[in-house]
C-alpha cells in the first residue's frame, strides 16, 4: 500500500543526523581497474540534471551497472548469472548475520514456481535498518570472491541446466545449442569463480521519503557481468505519524512500517518472515506474501497465465515463450479460463 499524504508529509521533512553528502559515487571507474574488465565506463553521467544520485545505471539498460557491462546478455545466459548472483549473496548474507528476503518481481516469480521470471532482469530484497546499518558500517565496498566450487560447479563439468521451454526457443537456438553454451558458462565459472561487490549508498541512513533519488540503499554487483541485486530497507514510522495499519486489531501492535520509495507496510505483513526456497536456494519470504503481492500488482498477478511473450504452462511448471503474446499489464486479455480453453481447443 502507498503511504497516506498525511504520513508523507511528517516524513518528508526528517532531517538525517550521520548522512554523508556525495559528490560522486565512492567508487568510480578509475578506481576499479583490475576489478572489471572493461577499459570505458558505460555508466550514464547525470551530474548536472540530477547531482544528488548516488547510483547510475547503464547507458544501454537500468538494469546493468556500466562500470562492469557494455552491453545486455541473452536470455539464457542472463538468467544463468542472475541465479548465481542471488546464491552468493543469500550466502553471503547469511555468513555475516544479515536478515535479508525477497520482494517485488522475484517474490512473483517465487509465488509461481520458485523461479527468477523469464524477463527479469535483476532481483529484488530488503533488510531491516539493523542489517543496513551493518553493511554500511562493516562491509560497503567490499569484494567477495566465489570459487567455482562455492557455487556449485566443478571444472570440465559435463552437467547442463535445464532452462526450460523459455530458454529453450530463445533466439530460435536449438536444445542442445543452448544447452552446449551453458556448458561453456559452467567450466568457465568452475575454473576463475565470480566477484561480487557490495556497494552501498552513503544516504542509506536518510529516512525522508523526499529523497527520491536515493531509494535503493545498496547494491550487490556481478564484476563479470554488471548484473546486480536492488537492497532497499525498511524503516520504522514515527510514532507521531497519524496513521495506522487497516490489518491492526490492538493498540499494542508495532508501528507501521516504510520504504522511501512510499510504501507502508503492516509489521505483520512481513514478519515473521518464511523459510524457503528460490532457485533451489534457501531463502526467506515475507510473512503476508499474498497480501503483498495483490497489493503491489493486483490480484490478475496470481492468477492469469498470459504476460508479455509467455504463457505459464502448469503442467510443466514453467512462463513458455510463444509469439504473438506481447501484452505488458496483468489481465489485459483474456481471463485464465479464457486461456487455457483456447489453449486446449
Amino acid at each position: 500500500m502507498k503511504l497516506p499524504p498525511e504520513l508523507l508529509l511528517l516524513l518528508a521533512t526528517l532531517h538525517p543526523t550521520n548522512a554523508l553528502p556525495i559528490h560522486r559515487r565512492s567508487a568510480s571507474f578509475r578506481t576499479l581497474r583490475g576489478l572489471t574488465s572493461l577499459t570505458h565506463d558505460y555508466s550514464t553521467h547525470e551530474t548536472l540534471t540530477h547531482p544528488a544520485k548516488f547510483f547510475h545505471e547503464s547507458t544501454f539498460s537500468q538494469h546493468y551497472d556500466g562500470r562492469f557491462a557494455s552491453t545486455e546478455l541473452p536470455h539464457h545466459t542472463r538468467l544463468f548469472h542472475l541465479r548465481l548472483l542471488l546464491k552468493a549473496y543469500m550466502h553471503t548474507m547469511e555468513r555475516i548475520g544479515v536478515r535479508t528476503w525477497l520482494v517485488h518481481g522475484c517474490l512473483l516469480g517465487w509465488w509461481w514456481n520458485g523461479k527468477i521470471m523469464p524477463w527479469d532482469n535483476d532481483v529484488d530484497v530488503m533488510v531491516d535498518e539493523g542489517g543496513m546499518g551493518e553493511l554500511g558500517g562493516w562491509w560497503n565496498m567490499s569484494v567477495h570472491h566465489f570459487s567455482g566450487i562455492d557455487l556449485g560447479f566443478e571444472e570440465s563439468t559435463n552437467d547442463v541446466v535445464d532452462l526450460g521451454g523459455e530458454g529453450k526457443k530463445e533466439m530460435g537456438l536449438k536444445k542442445r545449442d543452448t544447452n552446449h553454451m551453458i556448458s561453456i558458462l559452467h567450466e568457465e565459472v568452475a575454473k576463475h569463480g565470480k566477484k561480487y561487490l557490495l556497494e552501498v549508498n552513503p544516504h542509506y541512513s536518510n529516512t525522508s521519503t523526499r529523497d527520491e533519488e536515493n531509494v535503493i540503499d545498496a547494491r550487490w554487483i556481478d564484476t563479470s557481468t554488471g548484473l546486480f541485486i536492488d537492497i532497499t530497507t525498511v524503516h520504522i514510522q514515527p510514532s507521531t505519524a497519524p496513521f495506522s495499519s487497516p490489518k491492526s486489531t490492538s493498540n499494542s501492535n508495532p508501528p507501521p512500517l516504510y520504504t522511501k520509495d512510499q510504501h507502508a507496510y503492516p509489521p505483520n505483513s512481513l514478519f515473521p518472515l518464511r523459510p524457503s526456497t528460490f532457485e533451489s536456494i534457501p531463502v526467506l519470504v515475507p510473512f503476508d506474501y499474498t497480501a503483498l503481492l495483490v497489493d503491489e500488482y493486483g490480484p490478475a498477478a496470481l492468477t492469469q497465465r498470459r504476460y508479455k511473450d509467455f504463457v505459464f504452462d502448469a503442467e510443466v511448471g514453467e512462463w513458455v515463450g510463444e509469439s504473438g503474446f506481447g501484452f505488458g499489464k496483468w489481465g489485459d486479455e483474456e481471463d485464465e479460463e479464457g486461456i487455457m480453453e483456447r489453449r486446449r481447443g
